[in-house]
């Protein structure tokens, strides 16, 4: 029942006006707006996170307004390969992948006046992204380790890797081709040490790390506002959205019966139910390296504050 009611959402979705807006648009149509000109009245904001911490969500938000346009790895392909040629240090020119989100950004505010553009795939190139699109706002969204990792866990993260063979990084022919380039492994000793983990490990070892790029990166970042949102402060949380609006001067304020409505606009769950493994459900070895793994590497998830 739970994936006929998921599937229809999704149909329905389709139809929307948020759904609309938040259409891929073609390179011919994204030069159009290459002249377009910013001015005081236009905000612009990037959202950055680790993956299964709210971003979708909270991107509908923003949405859900006629004077906003809030997106969600509306260019997965290429905002994977810029994670993955990033994080590995290749020698590959960024230039055009600067050019679309810019291009992407102009035409948002051009046509709905503010934008915001939120993809994990964002995380390693924080302060080169910052200097080249120059944003009124970031966020950093992330999550409890706890349930982040369950997500990513159920989504099927590191499920079909050969631990046996890897000693680089790898082509995984199980999904999509975007995601051989999201699922990143640690660069030179500790791979061999990652490889001997439990997926679960594994998975830690993901979240830690990226978060950690994140919350260095964001320290680093000046005359720029930074704004830091756990999702256990924001969701199904109405005062907070108030707050939120208020902030960025949303149109139309929602009524609290519609703002809940917004979690369930075509969520991103995915049809994984048979693969959920609970914090309770692991076994020793897995919350011992949970646990390691956190201390050693980002134990500054309870200093980070919402503060909006």
């Amino acid at each position: 029942m739970k994936k006929i009611i998921y599937k229809v959402k999704n149909n329905l979705f389709k139809f929307s006006r948020e759904s609309r807006k938040l259409r891929k648009p073609s390179f011919d149509e994204l030069v159009k707006f290459k002249d377009f000109k910013k001015k005081k009245s236009n905000k612009f904001a990037i959202s950055f996170a680790a993956g299964r911490s709210g971003q979708n969500w909270f991107s509908k938000i923003f949405n859900s307004h006629s004077n906003w346009i809030g997106s969600c790895e509306r260019f997965a392909d290429y905002e994977a390969f810029y994670r993955y040629v990033t994080y590995y240090n290749l020698p590959i020119n960024k230039d055009e992948f600067y050019k679309l989100l810019k291009l992407n950004s102009k035409r948002d505010m051009s046509m709905y006046q503010n934008c915001l553009i939120s993809s994990p795939y964002l995380s390693f190139g924080i302060e080169d992204i910052v200097k080249n699109l120059k944003p009124d706002y970031i966020f950093f969204n992330i999550r409890n380790p706890i349930n982040t990792i369950e997500s990513l866990y159920k989504k099927g993260w590191y499920k079909n890797i050969e631990t046996k063979k890897i000693k680089s990084p790898s082509i995984d022919i199980t999904q999509d081709q975007y995601r051989s380039f999201s699922r990143i492994i640690p660069k030179k000793d500790f791979l061999d040490e990652w490889l001997s983990l439990t997926r679960i490990g594994k998975i830690t070892w993901f979240w830690s790390t990226i978060n950690k790029k994140i919350y260095s990166s964001f320290n680093k970042i000046k005359n720029t506002k930074k704004y830091y949102v756990k999702l256990e402060d924001a969701d199904q949380n109405y005062e907070f959205y108030v707050r939120l609006s208020k902030k960025f001067n949303f149109k139309n304020l929602m009524t609290r019966k519609k703002f809940f409505n917004v979690v369930n606009k075509a969520e991103n769950k995915g049809d994984y139910d048979k693969y959920i493994y609970l914090y309770k459900q692991w076994n020793k070895l897995e919350k011992k390296e949970f646990e390691n793994i956190i201390s050693n590497q980002f134990p500054n998830y309870n200093k980070i504050k919402t503060n909006i």
